[in-house]
């Protein structure tokens, strides 16, 4: 109350009251002074902690009971999933079904600065996913009844400017971050986090979103866009012209893409 007072007076004659309580001559002053240091230092416990003991959910991911509390209250916010998605392929699209089918809301992020030049670009990005979201397309056949009409409540964004900010706009209420396993991308996404731990914080004054970390299906952990753009390059180093290397690659990017955008993955990375 007495730091978001809007009137002016009374924040005043606050601030002075509190002024004196922790004056030399004040009996209030050695209780203020040792509260004081325990609010200021929780908040920066919390942030450090979440640094230093991240949260990771494992495969399987644990879903909440259907009718829990849980499950009702997680319905009811927005996540972001913030990634490259260069290119999209089965690894994220499994992730994406499981937030999409725990949470109400599911913002898939792709970060773009303005000042650097992209092979391919974002916007091409987002719409092979879009496209892949669209795709009740699976891996195994045991999986196509769960996963038909989902992903119905993703939208996929390209943002410019840090995307916590773009968050705290859509009120996302959790940050996530697939990986393949924490051992394997602890050491980068680490510095990833400290930056979306502390930049809100310095350069927006408020409090960090808390960012989960998504560890792959292992079914996918040898799936990576680095891998799929490889294939790409090599089928053009092997075909020549990007129109003789089509059917190659798009017979052996299935195994890594839904056959829906395969194609167009091909095209697009083989130009690149």
């Amino acid at each position: 109350h007495v730091f978001f007072s809007p009137n002016c007076a009374q924040f005043s004659s606050h601030f002075h009251h509190l002024q004196k309580m922790i004056s030399p001559s004040s009996p209030f002053r050695h209780i203020i002074i040792p509260i004081s240091a325990i609010v200021l230092f929780i908040p920066i416990g919390i942030l450090i902690s979440r640094i230093l003991f991240p949260t990771i959910l494992s495969y399987p991911w644990k879903m909440p009971p259907e009718n829990s509390r849980q499950r009702k209250r997680e319905k009811k916010i927005t996540v972001v999933l913030a990634g490259s998605f260069n290119p999209p392929h089965w690894g994220h699209l499994v992730m994406i079904r499981y937030l999409s089918e725990r949470y109400g809301r599911v913002i898939c992020c792709i970060g773009v600065n303005p000042s650097k030049k992209y092979d391919v670009t974002p916007q091409t990005r987002a719409q092979l996913l879009k496209e892949m979201l669209t795709s009740n397309e699976t891996n195994d056949e045991k999986e196509k009844n769960a996963v038909a009409g989902t992903c119905k409540n993703v939208q996929v964004e390209v943002v410019t400017g840090y995307i916590w900010r773009y968050a705290r706009k859509q009120r996302a209420s959790l940050f996530f971050r697939g990986i393949r396993t924490w051992e394997a991308d602890g050491a980068e996404e680490r510095n990833l986090q400290i930056l979306n731990t502390w930049g809100p914080l310095l350069l927006g004054r408020i409090w960090p979103i808390n960012t989960l970390f998504l560890e792959g299906d292992p079914r996918f952990r040898t799936v990576s866009s680095t891998l799929i753009r490889k294939i790409c390059t090599h089928g053009q180093s092997r075909y020549g012209k990007p129109s003789e290397v089509g059917d190659c690659s798009v017979n052996e990017l299935t195994k890594f893409v839904p056959r829906c955008v395969a194609d167009k993955v091909a095209e697009a990375y083989v130009k690149s």
